[in-house]
C-alpha cells in the first residue's frame, strides 16, 4: 500500500458526494493498485483508473514512484470528465501543432 497525498479538492468533493467513510475506500484503491486504469497520454503519467464500475464518478491520479508517495488529483462526474477530455485533447492538439 503506498503513501497517499490527496489535493484539497478531491477530499472536499468526495466527501460531499460520498462521505469520509466511503472517500477512505476510494483512496485506498489507487493506494492498493497504483498501476491500474489507463495512463493519460502527455501527462507525465497521469492514470485514469475504472474503480467503480457502477459509479458515475472517476478520479485521476500520479502514482508516484519508489520515493514519492500516490497523489490524488481530482474526482470528477462522468459529463465533467468528458468536458475533462477534450480539454486536455485540444490542448494536446495545440502542443502538437506548435511543436511541428
Amino acid at each position: 500500500m503506498k503513501t497517499v497525498v490527496e489535493f484539497r479538492e478531491f477530499i472536499n468533493e468526495a466527501e460531499k458526494i460520498f462521505g469520509a467513510e466511503e472517500r477512505e475506500k476510494i483512496v485506498s484503491f489507487p493506494s492498493l493498485n497504483p498501476k491500474a486504469g489507463k495512463k493519460q497520454e502527455h501527462f507525465g503519467g497521469i492514470r485514469k483508473p475504472n474503480w467503480n464500475d457502477d459509479s458515475a464518478y472517476g478520479i485521476y491520479f500520479h502514482p508516484g514512484s519508489n520515493d514519492l508517495p500516490l497523489v490524488i488529483i481530482s474526482i470528477f462526474r462522468k459529463h465533467e470528465k468528458i468536458v475533462l477530455e477534450k480539454i486536455i485533447e485540444i490542448l494536446i492538439r495545440s502542443k502538437t501543432r506548435r511543436g511541428t
